[in-house]
């Protein structure tokens, strides 16, 4: 599965600290799902008492990483 990073998405992480491996641990093996609108859909997954939210565009064989961010709900 590839995985794309969109230019905002990109900034987003150097912004917040957030390292690719990161993100594609919360992609591929993500806590849980959830759709999103305009068909995206959020990868959550948990480190220690934060959580880690991708949003994302699936389309056939890409993953296309939108923005990223740390929350402490799910």
């Amino acid at each position: 599965m590839v995985i794309a990073y969109t230019e905002h998405a990109k900034l987003r992480m150097k912004y917040r600290g957030i390292i690719r491996s990161e993100v594609k641990g919360a992609v591929l093996h993500p806590y849980f799902t959830v759709p999103s609108r305009l068909g995206r859909f959020v990868a959550v997954q948990k480190h220690g008492d934060k959580y880690l939210k991708v949003i994302c565009e699936k389309s056939n064989d890409k993953i296309t990483v939108v923005t990223v961010y740390w929350t402490r709900r799910p």
